[in-house]
């Protein structure tokens, strides 16, 4: 099954993802790998308006 429409946004920064969440509202996600979020979007039982990658932003990263 397919996921219903949403917005994807990469944050680049920790800043930018706080601004992409303040304009998405309420119903956007925050997903840094998306291994349990994809598949219940693919059965439609989660249907976030907008998923804002912050996986690529190096302040958030740990270790070496």
């Amino acid at each position: 099954m397919k996921p219903a429409s949403f917005a994807y946004h990469r944050a680049a920064s920790v800043d930018e993802a706080v601004a992409l969440l303040e304009r998405e509202g309420e119903d956007a996600k925050v997903i840094a790998g998306g291994q349990s979020l994809v598949p219940l979007m693919a059965f439609r039982l989660a249907r976030p308006s907008a998923l804002i990658d912050i996986g690529r932003i190096s302040e958030l990263r740990v270790g070496p």
